[in-house]
């Protein structure tokens, strides 16, 4: 599992353009974008959504996503302020601002409501209802909560977390309210052509509103290409694989591959993202033949760890490791060179360890650790092997243990100063 990540504080350049990879569109009115809004009065840029009556502002930070592409988790934290001028209506009250994961052209006219196929949160301090804060799935409002005057309000923390059954929780200041997208269509649905963007309409009124310091994550799953997969017909590489090949494992013979899938990140977004870049593991870095020979994965992938440290902190001879908890070793490290990745993931009817150039390393987990899933048709081939993944009561079972990230520090750190293999034999 590797990770899209946005960040954005708006600093320091100042001329409007710091948009670090997003893109601004579809904009009406002059102030707006990047830069000091008056309103905040804290000396740094912001990025403006509307400054005056009947401006909007959109902002795509450009996923991007396509195909059986998908996000299944995503968490996202700003500063977020309303304030409010003369206008008829509202009070002054701007009309609002959405963030929305879904299809870029189903975008309302009214920005604040959001894209109408996809998740919407709505902050909305003027509305005919009723000034709310809400969560709204394709269209239809899920739960909102009343926020009352927010244009009065400083600056607040504005957050949204969407876990991989479709859990979504989000807060705005001391304002909160959860759903559940319905029916399991989280996991089922289509996210060909989605995108994260923000958007915001101030309609008659002369408020403003912007936000700060932006920051957005979210899951991708997967081997990068060129890793070499042992099969029944011999290493093959891993963009190769078709469904049906019989991989090897270590627990349970030759499995089936039972759904595999691709995504290709290109330099402009392996820049603007650093944490998308794959993790190099040179040949014997983890001890003698392990890798044969140099292995790219994505940073959040996991590789099997079998020592005796390994045991005496866990209480288990193996355990699963993400390979950018291996970055202290030597011979591990980012691969800063690259300018595109295709980055592959497979299931097999449950999680295994396979080989990667003679690594032992894991398929995908589905299930509450990590999971990157795809369109209708390709979930109903899952659905079809593991019985409830739509309605969501499917959660699959690691092979092995995975231990809680803040204590592998301590392995790694065990097995750099005594100089010892992260991987041994079987019989040592």
């Amino acid at each position: 599992m590797s990770t899209f990540v946005y960040n954005n504080t708006f600093d320091p350049d100042g001329d409007g353009t710091n948009l670090n990879g997003a893109t601004q569109y579809g904009t009406t009115g002059t102030g707006l974008g990047v830069f000091n809004s008056a309103a905040s009065g804290d000396g740094d840029n912001e990025f403006v959504f509307f400054s005056g009556g009947s401006e909007e502002n959109k902002l795509d930070l450009n996923v991007n996503l396509s195909g059986a592409e998908r996000v299944n988790a995503f968490d996202t934290d700003m500063v977020l302020e309303f304030v409010s001028g003369p206008g008829p209506y509202g009070d002054g009250q701007p009309d609002g601002f959405s963030f929305n994961l879904g299809n870029p052209s189903s975008l309302s006219t009214n920005e604040e409501y959001g894209v109408t196929t996809g998740l919407a949160i709505q902050v909305i301090p003027f509305d005919w209802g009723g000034n709310k804060l809400a969560i709204v799935w394709n269209g239809v409002e899920l739960a909102s909560v009343n926020i009352g005057n927010v244009s009065s309000l400083p600056p607040s923390s504005f957050s949204i977390e969407v876990d991989q059954s479709g859990n979504v929780t989000t807060t705005f200041g001391a304002n909160s309210t959860s759903a559940t997208v319905p029916n399991g269509e989280w996991l089922s649905t289509s996210q060909d052509g989605w995108d994260f963007v923000l958007a915001g309409r101030t309609g008659g009124n002369n408020g403003e509103a912007f936000i700060d310091d932006l920051n957005v994550s979210a899951n991708v799953v997967c081997f990068a290409d060129g890793a070499m997969i042992d099969t029944l017909d011999g290493s093959v590489a891993v963009e190769t694989l078709k469904v049906g090949d019989r991989v090897l494992t270590q627990d349970n013979c030759s499995q089936r591959v039972r759904w595999i899938a691709a995504r290709t990140i290109e330099q402009c977004e392996l820049d603007a993202n650093p944490k998308l870049r794959p993790v190099i593991i040179l040949a014997d870095a983890l001890g003698l033949g392990y890798p044969n020979s140099d292995l790219k994965v994505s940073r959040q992938h996991r590789i099997l760890v079998r020592s005796r440290i390994a045991e005496r902190m866990f209480g288990k001879h193996e355990i699963l490791v993400p390979a950018a908890k291996l970055l202290e070793l030597p011979g591990v490290f980012i691969d800063t060179s690259a300018t595109r990745v295709t980055y592959v993931h497979f299931l097999c009817d449950r999680h295994e360890i396979v080989f990667a150039n003679g690594l032992p390393s894991e398929t995908l987990l589905l299930g509450a650790e990590a999971e990157k899933t795809i369109g209708q048709d390709a979930v109903d081939e899952i659905n079809r092997i593991f019985p409830g993944v739509a309605n969501m009561e499917f959660s699959s079972t690691p092979t092995r243990l995975i231990p809680e990230q803040a204590k592998l520090n301590k392995l790694i750190a065990r097995h750099k100063t005594n100089k010892k293999p992260m991987l041994i034999d079987t019989a040592s």
